[in-house]
């Protein structure tokens, strides 16, 4: 038996509690790898769970920006997601524009805040990648935030909770900014049904994502992901 004194402290260690130390230490490891593991993939992006994901974001991205979300969404498909998306340009009219080079029409299904041919549009709406989804035998629900009598603003927001509502596996939410409105409309909207959400900082640090209440954003996936985590209970849980 060997005795290790730490002023003011003394400790007893033995070849016992050693063990229970080994033990305890291995079945916490256990429990964050369990945690973790359906978060990741062999293609390196952080998977939600195979089922409806919602995908959402800034209106406007970089190139490098557009293809990141295009490599995310095939990654997820081939994983076995299907999404729900919005209509606007940015993070929504690159994830259309991947149907259906990257993703088959059938995984993906479009809400629309205004009508067919455009009608009751704005400046950001994405007409033509909506359009062009639609012909290509996508699934589009027009005016999903409402009909032409609500303003445009109200459309967009209702259309976003309804994309989220829509999802029953998460949220993929890409950030041209940390002020994104709409992205931060989406992720609380997600944090609120208990959802899990991935998040991908485009052109900043991911350190300056915003935050939903107690918790963080924990790195997951080699495509620069960040997914959020309530807080530390829920790692271990």
């Amino acid at each position: 038996m060997v005795w290790f004194s730490v002023v003011p402290y003394v400790v007893l260690w033995s070849p016992l509690a050693a063990r229970t130390l080994v033990a305890f230490c291995g079945l916490v490891f256990l429990r964050v790898a369990a945690a973790v593991a359906p978060y990741c993939s062999s293609g390196g992006v952080a998977v939600v769970l195979a089922g409806v994901v919602a995908v959402a974001g800034s209106r406007a991205l970089p190139a490098y920006g557009s293809a990141l979300v295009a490599r995310v969404v095939s990654d997820l498909a081939a994983s076995g997601a299907s999404f729900v998306v919005g209509c606007c340009s940015g993070v929504d009219a690159a994830l259309l524009s991947a149907v259906p080079g990257s993703v088959p029409p059938s995984l993906v299904r479009c809400l629309a805040a205004f009508g067919p041919c455009g009608v009751g549009a704005g400046p950001a709406s994405a007409v033509a990648q909506v359009s062009a989804f639609a012909c290509a035998g996508g699934s589009v629900q027009w005016w999903a935030g409402g009909q032409a009598s609500v303003p445009l603003r109200s459309r967009l927001a209702d259309r976003t909770r309804a994309v989220v509502a829509s999802a029953n596996a998460g949220l993929v939410v890409f950030f041209s900014s940390p002020s994104s409105r709409g992205s931060i409309l989406a992720c609380r909207c997600a944090v609120a049904r208990g959802l899990p959400v991935l998040a991908f900082a485009v052109g900043f640090s991911g350190s300056k994502l915003p935050v939903f209440g107690a918790g963080a954003w924990v790195p997951s996936g080699q495509f620069g992901g960040f997914k959020w985590v309530k807080n530390q209970q829920e790692i271990f849980s």
